[in-house]
């Protein structure tokens, strides 16, 4: 199972962590690890590149980690811009996880900037 969980500091979207395999095909078939996997690069590509955003990244394709965070020192817009890709991302993932119920799971967590 794929699990995304969202962080929220106060009404914004900061970042997200997904974790997981989807388990629904084998590697290179899986049409749930797809879809899911081009809703987070679509939102990385949309935070760099349409909102001028420097990100923290960590990624390991072992265990399917994906951790993307924006900086906690970001201008009103680019934090606005930011949030409505992040929610574009999670409307998507919602979706899909009505969808795909035992194979991708999202979450939103409530966390303070140090937390992150």
């Amino acid at each position: 199972m794929t699990s995304v969980q969202f962080f929220r500091s106060g009404p914004r979207i900061v970042g997200f962590k997904a974790k997981g395999h989807t388990g629904y095909a084998p590697a290179g078939q899986d049409i749930v690890c797809a879809g899911v996997s081009t809703l987070v690069q679509t939102t990385v590509l949309g935070l760099q590149k349409l909102a001028g955003l420097e990100l923290e990244i960590q990624q390991r394709q072992k265990d399917g980690l994906f951790y993307c965070r924006i900086s906690t020192n970001v201008e009103e817009k680019k934090r606005e811009q930011a949030d409505l890709i992040f929610k574009l991302m999670y409307l998507g993932l919602q979706q899909i996880a009505q969808d795909y119920r035992k194979h991708v799971q999202v979450s939103v967590k409530e966390v303070q900037n140090d937390e992150l």
